[in-house]
């Protein structure tokens, strides 16, 4: 039976449709009995949509922050769980874990939990494995797996943004957002980020091979070692100082006019 708690959002595009077989082939291993509705939100889809693991796909071509605010009103779910197709499961998933994030969500009120712990983003525990998340600092808000209030998030992005606007911009005026942003501090969601600025990292790529996938298929070129370390190095800044690496962001950004 589904449940009516949550919906997991997936966005992606066309474009993007070779990511959904390897997507589906790990959600199916690790996550076979998930109550919650796994929606797919593009911009237009393929022929053979049957064979994805997706119980929903909403079609709509317009901005992130559109598209996804489409897609909110669509599942009136009042909680929702923001993935890439890029999110690849490593392990399974008790359900009893996520439970335990909805009702949590729901004592303290937050506007989001975060699966993916950070000890640089946290202020202050308010449980043994829950923490408050600081606000209006770099990536105080992300997209990395959690679960949000619906409809705090709908009435908080902004119409023209994208998903990295929703990060930058979004991170810098999310003390705005009156409600608690939290961080599970015991409990990461298992999962691997394949792909980076359009190439598969090490760490998927070894994953789907342990599966008997082959991401050549996907027509994706594989990193190299020195794009591998680039990564790493930009990773190990990032939590050393956030704000640094989002401000360099930003400069780029302007410099290339975004």
């Amino acid at each position: 039976m589904m449940s009516n708690e949550l919906s997991i959002i997936v966005y992606s595009c066309k474009k993007n449709s070779a990511m959904w077989e390897p997507f589906s082939l790990l959600f199916r291993k690790y996550w076979k009995d998930c109550p919650y509705r796994v929606v797919l939100m593009t911009d237009g889809i393929i022929d053979n949509m049957n064979d994805f693991v997706f119980d929903d796909v909403i079609v709509y071509d317009n901005t992130w922050a559109k598209m996804l605010k489409n897609a909110m009103r669509k599942v009136k779910t009042p909680y929702v769980s923001l993935w890439m197709d890029d999110y690849l499961l490593c392990d399974y998933i008790n359900n009893q874990d996520i439970e335990k994030v909805l009702w949590y969500a729901k004592r303290y009120n937050a506007a989001n939990i975060k699966l993916v712990n950070n000890a640089w983003d946290e202020e202050k525990k308010i449980k043994e494995n829950v923490a408050m998340c600081k606000k209006s600092r770099a990536y105080s808000l992300s997209l990395q797996i959690g679960v949000w209030d619906a409809r705090i998030l709908y009435s908080f992005i902004v119409d023209e943004w994208s998903a990295w606007d929703f990060e930058r911009k979004g991170s810098l005026i999310s003390g705005k957002i009156k409600q608690p942003l939290l961080t599970m501090t015991k409990y990461t969601f298992p999962y691997e980020e394949g792909v980076r600025t359009g190439k598969w990292m090490d760490a998927g790529v070894k994953l789907l091979r342990r599966h008997g996938y082959d991401v050549r298929k996907t027509g994706r070129p594989i990193m190299s070692n020195f794009d591998m370390a680039k990564v790493y190095f930009k990773g190990a800044i990032l939590d050393i100082n956030p704000s640094m690496v989002q401000k360099l962001q930003n400069i780029y950004n302007k410099i290339i006019g975004k």
